[in-house]
């Protein structure tokens, strides 16, 4: 005969095993509560770290592809030695030739997949067989400009071969290039020490910051005065000395009072601390162009350079120039004078004004021409500027190169200046890097 408890025995066993199975299930849960967020970090790092190798081997490749841009460009610099500056090329081609005109396309053709196709578009020749120079797994941009189309801010120190007629010179230069209307707000506004800087004012501490001596400059004698330089660059939290000296690199200009990083944004391009003390219009953008323009003017046509006549006639003047040598460099400065005299006479090329050679004198704006001298002088009293007194067309000697490598997520820029002209002493040949700076 079965008793009650023996009756109860498999419901409680049941009981008992569905107890088991909810301390199992639970014990499962806290394993997988711990165990989930280590192999979430684990797969995380995992992830970082592969990243980061991959990262590593772009940047290994993108340095090692810019140093190779680097060693083509020397390439360039060579055939510009030895082919663009003979007079057996130029007679050749009928005119002057800069590698500053072809570096683009030629080093397009290693530096991306289509560089061979955009040289044969430049020349008009089937290059499909330089296609197989290019890089693969990344690329790398190449710009080429020549330093002497700019303002070389170190010929205002007096130990100048010529002295203060060059600092006169150099510093007439940088009051017509700040001198348009435009860039009054940098002169009226307050800068960081609540103090607002003139034109003059921001001129004579360039002039005395660079020039050997402690006299202070007047701007609008255009030479050195008599009385002391009274800058306070001792008193700042962060005292310093002027430089008194020929600068190493532009970026010193912004230890000049009244020079910030607005002002070094408006002129910072126009200016180098490389090259001869005359600019060479053959590279110089429309603003210098229009500087040297100023300089040389007749005293009949000065009236299209003054006031807003700048901006309405000698700026579009000097901005044709720029498009007009942009094939045909210039071989004497007579060349400029006879453009500039009478732009109506020149004809632009139709690829640059997009309509047909009949009706390319319609399209294309023609400014008003300007009488200009080769030569300076002086006469009853009178003096005048010359274009041979600032500008220059001389064959370059030195190049800034910039390129830029894209491998991957990697990206490196550097920023250098090679001297043409520069005696190597542990070897033969002229040529070295004067600059050279990596980000």
């Amino acid at each position: 005969m079965t008793t009650p408890d023996q009756l109860q025995t498999p419901t409680h066993a049941r009981a008992e095993r569905r107890g088991e199975r909810g301390v199992a299930l639970l014990m499962v849960l806290a394993a997988l509560a711990v165990m989930i967020p280590f192999t979430t970090t684990f797969n995380l790092d995992a992830k970082v770290d592969w990243q980061g190798a991959v990262n590593t081997a772009d940047k290994v490749k993108a340095r090692n592809m810019q140093r190779g841009a680097l060693r083509l460009s020397v390439l360039m610099f060579e055939l510009q030695r030895m082919v663009f500056n003979q007079k057996q090329f130029r007679e050749f081609v009928g005119g002057q030739m800069d590698i500053t005109q072809v570096a683009p396309y030629l080093m397009s053709i290693f530096g991306s997949q289509d560089g061979a196709q955009a040289l044969g578009d430049f020349v008009g020749m089937d290059t499909s067989a330089l296609g197989d120079l290019s890089l693969g797994g990344g690329g790398f941009e190449v710009r080429v400009e020549a330093e002497s189309g700019r303002i070389n801010v170190n010929c205002l120190n007096k130990s100048d071969s010529k002295g203060s007629k060059v600092q006169s010179q150099t510093a007439t230069m940088l009051a017509q290039l700040m001198a348009p209307s435009l860039y009054n707000p940098l002169f009226e506004e307050d800068k960081a020490d609540g103090q607002t800087y003139r034109r003059t004012d921001v001129l004579s501490g360039i002039v005395d910051y660079i020039d050997d001596n402690r006299s202070s400059f007047d701007p609008l004698r255009m030479e050195t005065g008599g009385g002391a330089e009274r800058y306070r660059y001792t008193e700042l939290y962060d005292p310093y000395q002027p430089r008194n000296a020929r600068l190493d690199s532009l970026e010193e200009l912004q230890l000049v009072q009244g020079i910030d990083d607005d002002w070094m944004a408006a002129f910072g391009d126009e200016l180098t601390v490389y090259g001869s003390c005359k600019i060479n219009v053959n590279f110089a953008s429309a603003r210098q162009i229009a500087a040297v323009l100023v300089h040389s003017v007749s005293s009949r046509d000065r009236w299209k350079t003054e006031g807003a006549n700048y901006l309405g006639m000698t700026l579009p003047l000097a901005s044709f120039v720029v498009e007009a040598r942009q094939f045909n460099l210039f071989e004497k400065l007579t060349d400029l004078k006879s453009l500039v005299g009478k732009p109506d006479q020149y004809m632009m090329p139709s690829f640059l004004t997009g309509g047909d050679d009949a009706d390319q004198q319609t399209n294309q704006f023609i400014p008003d021409g300007l009488e200009v001298r080769v030569n300076e002088g002086c006469r009853n009293d009178s003096c005048w500027g010359g274009l041979r007194e600032v500008a220059t067309v001389e064959p370059e000697r030195y190049y800034r190169i910039e390129i830029t490598t894209d491998v991957g997520a990697a990206r490196t820029r550097v920023d250098a200046v090679y001297d043409m002209q520069y005696g190597r002493s542990n070897s033969s040949g002229k040529g070295a890097w004067l600059f050279f700076r990596e980000e």
